[in-house]
């Protein structure tokens, strides 16, 4: 099917944005706006991002221990990757998760050059992050459920995947959604109903990042 001409956004601010928005309605389903990882770990690495997310005060207020067991999901080029590795020491262990293999491969690589031993790389799906259930102390997702099409699903998954204990916390945009992000949009509102249907509820919120929530929620004692 002819991409319709209404679809070809004109390049103002970047070149980027265009190729962004198109790429992001030929996407046929799985995972919104897809990129390449040599496109994308320019973007994720970008000092800038880096610097507005805050991952060093992320992982404090986290408050994770010696030996906890943390599922990265969209872990990306690994930028808290490495973070959380440490902050659960080698007596711990990081999942990072992702779908894209050559993602994977430049956080493995990223990982070992750290001497991190505590990290295993998952290749997960668009709907299955594929971790045991009832294994994880924390499940940790930034910037990453915008982009995965069957949130309440995933959410649901996610769920089965955390220890009764466990801990659910999410960091995503709540306004200056950057250039082509328009179809991927989501409301606070609308993660809060997601949450709530698949056994969530909200322990902890985070003013930290100007334009971006971070919660944290808890498992509903008998879901």
């Amino acid at each position: 099917m002819a991409v319709p001409k209404w679809w070809i956004i004109r390049i103002s601010s970047s070149l980027f944005a265009g190729i962004f928005a198109v790429s992001l309605f030929l996407e046929g389903g799985g995972q919104l706006g897809r990129r390449s990882a040599p496109e994308y770990i320019p973007v994720l690495e970008n000092p800038e991002r880096v610097s507005r997310l805050k991952p060093d005060q992320v992982i404090l207020l986290l408050h994770l221990k010696r030996g906890d067991i943390v599922a990265d999901i969209g872990a990306g080029s690994g930028v808290f990757t490495r973070r959380l590795a440490e902050a659960v020491g080698p007596e711990g262990k990081v999942y990072a998760v992702d779908i894209d293999p050559d993602l994977l491969k430049y956080n493995r690589e990223r990982i070992a050059e750290a001497h991190l031993k505590n990290v295993e790389f998952i290749l997960g799906e668009y709907d299955n992050p594929k971790l045991a259930e009832g294994t994880v102390d924390l499940v940790f997702i930034c910037d990453v459920l915008h982009h995965i099409e069957h949130r309440q699903a995933y959410l649901s998954r996610l769920h089965s995947c955390l220890k009764e204990t466990g801990r659910l916390a999410i960091i995503d945009y709540n306004s200056n959604w950057p250039p082509g992000h328009e179809p991927m949009k989501y409301s606070v509102g609308d993660l809060l109903d997601w949450a709530g249907k698949t056994g969530f509820r909200k322990s902890m919120e985070f003013n930290l990042i100007s334009d971006a929530f971070f919660f944290v929620f808890k498992p509903i004692k008998g879901y």
